[in-house]
């Protein structure tokens, strides 16, 4: 009776041997899965912030177009006919646009995105608000100034995030 129960012991313990290696297999192979799609999710993450920076790139270049219909290569006769308050309302909606997006721009304590959007509402007032030509003119050239100094930003953004994702 004593052998029996050494061999059922014995036989239980490379069972449970046999279980925890079997476990310790099945663990890691969990762990690894787990890694690949932790790194897919950061991945993802990163292509979606390419999309969105490119996104602001683009709407940058759009909005530098349609404010240089007031801006500094304007003069009289080209401004007749330019509605300055359709301008206006393209620039405050890019920058509601880019101030969604301005968790792209921080660098440190520095945010451009947030930079440009808070020096561009007194502009996007006074040109809404211009009555004369000089007025006109001097709002549509500030706007245009700021958003083309942060057109840099942007592209080098742009170019970070694109050349990150190649080397991954």
């Amino acid at each position: 009776m004593s052998t029996i129960q050494t061999w059922i012991s014995v036989i239980g313990s490379l069972a449970s041997i046999a279980a925890a290696v079997w476990a310790f297999i099945e663990a890691r192979k969990a762990s690894n899965a787990a890694t690949k799609a932790e790194n897919v999710k950061g991945e993802i993450v990163e292509r979606r912030k390419i999309v969105e920076v490119s996104h602001v790139h683009v709407e940058t270049s759009r909005i530098l177009k349609v404010v240089s219909k007031v801006g500094p290569s304007c003069n009289q006769s080209l401004l007749r006919g330019v509605n300055c308050g359709s301008i206006a309302k393209e620039v405050e909606e890019y920058s509601r646009f880019i101030n969604e997006h301005s968790s792209h721009f921080t660098d440190f304590f520095e945010n451009k995105a947030k930079e440009l959007c808070e020096q561009l509402h007194p502009d996007i007032e006074s040109l809404s608000e211009a009555k004369s030509f000089e007025e006109k003119k001097e709002s549509g050239k500030s706007i245009y100034y700021k958003i083309n100094s942060f057109m840099p930003f942007v592209k080098q953004l742009s170019d970070e995030k694109k050349e990150n994702v190649a080397t991954n």
